[in-house]
């Protein structure tokens, strides 16, 4: 249905897409990862 597509889609996005998926762009690290490292550096909460 419409209503799981849209909730697989968001699952897919929010946990593997920004949490695991390694990109380039990031030497490797998944979005998030990323952020929250930059967030740390810069003692942002």
């Amino acid at each position: 249905s419409f209503e799981e597509a849209k909730r697989d889609i968001g699952n897919y996005l929010m946990n593997y897409y920004n949490w695991q998926r390694p990109h380039s762009f990031n030497d490797g690290q998944p979005p998030a990862v990323t952020e929250e490292k930059l967030k740390n550096s810069f003692g942002i909460c």
